[in-house]
């Protein structure tokens, strides 16, 4: 009988182990970058052609290597990091595992020209698909250069799915980037197509590292992160709560630097912050964790980018208790949280000639046996709510007539949509984040961002509908500079930024002048050009190469509209409130937010009877 399990063929393997390790242009100018910064190299220089399609070449003046090194440097799993099993749990390079040159080889045509120190001449290897063709001398300065051709040449499904030119070199910008942060005494330069895109020069501390990288502006916007003990060290910003952005960009974690993404640590993070951090806002923060790396395990993911520690609980604790130092030491008087903050409370806020109501349901204490716990009270201000089937409040302005010059939203400053078919009667508000209002016969939850945010997308869709958003130009053009990755994508989408009702004028290098923006950014009270900037270009990050150009302005406008929405946690007086239900009902009363998020919880009359077992009642 034949047998069924044979062993594939080296190309077929080296192509399978390939598609682990090589996702996208980005990932072999990655592993290319850390071989350089494993072999010493204090100047390393990569240039793209075509954002990583036709060409990527990565050149660093290391310490080389000799003809039978470059030759054994192509097999599978050779490598000069680790030797024994127990080199495994204490790597301290970027690579061990032997696998990026003949993984990246597998799917490209790759040159290879080495030259180790003192040596009158080097090796040159071309190969082609993993196969070398050509071996020969050559001269050439000290170091190393590695050229990639045609990548995902034979594998052209691989090729087919990549993602736009701008989007592609845009992860590239960000791989040096991360690297930049990682070595702050190496010199990296990048280059696409010929032209310098970003050079950072050797610098001596990681907080000169993030300003050449990600400018003075978030420098000054942070506080610096510097806290140890015996075993471990965090170094690194964080930025003011105060100065917390809408974006979640830049959020960088580097341990023994190498970039990870590390859930865990993120989360330490945010729990630093806590109440310092208002609702809607992200921190930003660009954090290095030097740490024994035999409590550290990297070999858990194939391209590296995930690890694991022995003694995760504690790391995370230490991780929050040091960051909550750093901006508590700053930010403490400026933040302290005033008493009685509206936690827990129900308000339509006060209307004039009517009088306030206060309704105290008293602690009580549940349980049995002698155990019990005791229930804070409710209290809830405010005029009395309509009952169900009623009219409007006692005393309720009629929505027909002018509202005042404070009876207006703040952040829907266009003018309202009309109330259409089923009348709305809002009830008030709960903990300054949800509406409560009577739809009909209905009793309706609604979520204040989520349908402000709705009301707001539906407007901008149609506006772009009729050829343009409306924008509203600056008194002065503000300067926004952005990192690189985010600048070679948002130079790729100026057009559409202008269709977006954005004016913005590339300034040279990364940086530039916004002229204009959409009117309802500039009526929210919410002109943050940069937060701006970058959430749209996080959304065109993730576009895939095939989506249409409706769907990328649609998610282009849903950003827009969550940034100028009535964030939760606002109070809102009760013509506010109005205002905003009639829009959302004017809207068509959508259930979802452009981003899928639900609007309201209903609660029909035939549920509530059911509730409170009035089924069968006269």
């Amino acid at each position: 009988m034949n047998s069924k399990i044979v062993v594939l063929p080296a190309d077929v393997a080296n192509r399978i182990a390939a598609g682990e390790v090589v996702e996208r242009p980005a990932s072999a100018v990655k592993e290319l970058v850390e071989n350089a910064i494993d072999a010493g190299a204090r100047r390393i220089t990569v240039e793209i052609g075509e954002a990583g399609r036709r060409l990527i070449r990565v050149t660093d003046d290391g310490e080389g290597m000799t003809p039978a090194d470059a030759a054994h440097a192509f097999l599978r799993h050779a490598t000069s990091k680790i030797r024994t099993d127990g080199d495994l749990s204490s790597i301290r390079t970027l690579g061990f595992r032997g696998e990026a040159l003949p993984s990246i080889a597998a799917v490209s045509r790759m040159r290879l020209v080495t030259v180790p120190a003192g040596a009158a001449c080097g090796t040159e290897i071309r190969l082609e698909g993993g196969s070398i063709k050509e071996e020969r001398d050559a001269a050439a300065a000290p170091g190393t250069t590695v050229e990639v051709a045609d990548l995902f040449y034979n594998t052209p499904v691989r090729k087919k799915f990549l993602k736009s030119p701008a989007t592609e070199f845009g992860h590239v910008c960000q791989v040096i980037q991360r690297q930049a942060l990682g070595f702050p005494g190496i010199q990296f330069r990048l280059l696409h197509n010929g032209a310098l895109v970003s050079e950072y020069s050797p610098v001596r501390s990681l907080r000169e590292r993030i300003q050449q990288v990600y400018g003075l502006s978030l420098v000054d916007a942070s506080v610096d992160v510097t806290e140890g003990d015996e075993d471990s060290r965090l170094d690194g910003l964080c930025s003011r709560p105060l100065k917390s952005g809408l974006s979640r960009a830049p959020q960088e974690i580097l341990v023994n630097h190498r970039w990870v993404k590390c859930p865990s640590l993120a989360h330490a993070v945010y729990e630093a912050y806590g109440t310092y951090l208002a609702k809607g806002h992200h921190p930003q923060f660009i954090l290095h964790l030097a740490i024994d790396p035999r409590v550290v395990d990297t070999n858990v993911h194939p391209m590296k980018r995930e690890v694991r520690f022995s003694q995760q609980e504690r790391l995370h604790d230490l991780v929050r208790r040091w960051v909550r130092a750093a901006i508590s030491e700053q930010t403490a008087d400026a933040l302290t949280p005033k008493s009685g903050a509206g936690q827990g409370r129900t308000s339509a806020g006060p209307m004039s000639g009517e009088r306030e109501v206060e309704m105290t349901f008293g602690t009580f204490s549940v349980g049995s046996g002698g155990g019990s716990s005791r229930i804070p009270a409710l209290r809830v201000e405010g005029p009395p709510p309509a009952m169900i089937g009623s009219g409007r409040f006692s005393g309720e302005q009629d929505p027909r007539e002018p509202a005042s010059g404070s009876d207006r939203v703040a952040e829907a400053v266009p003018a309202y949509l009309p109330a259409l078919g089923t009348e709305v009667h809002p009830l008030g508000q709960i903990a300054d984040r949800y509406l409560l209002a009577q739809v009909g016969a209905e009793l309706q939850i609604v979520d204040q961002h989520t349908a402000h945010e709705r009301v707001l997308f539906e407007r901008l869709c149609a506006q772009l509908g009729q050829g343009v958003v409306l924008s509203q130009q600056s008194l002065l053009p503000q300067t926004v500079e952005l990192p690189a990755s985010a600048a070679v994508v948002l130079r790729a989408h100026l057009e559409e930024l202008t269709r977006l009702g954005f004016e913005v004028e590339d300034f040279g290098g990364d940086a530039f002048l916004v002229r204009a923006m959409p009117a309802l950014l500039t009526q929210s009270g919410r002109e943050e050009p940069a937060s701006m900037l970058r959430a749209l270009v996080e959304e065109w990050e993730e576009e895939a190469s095939t989506g249409s150009l409706q769907d990328r302005y649609h998610a282009a406008l849903a950003s827009i509209a969550c940034h100028s929405a009535v964030r939760s946690g606002r109070r809102l007086e009760h013509s506010e409130i109005r205002h905003l239900l009639e829009d959302w009902q004017g809207a068509g009363l959508p259930s979802t937010c452009p981003h899928g998020r639900r609007v309201a919880m209903r609660l029909t009359i035939e549920e509530l009877d059911r509730i409170f077992g009035r089924q069968g009642w006269v």
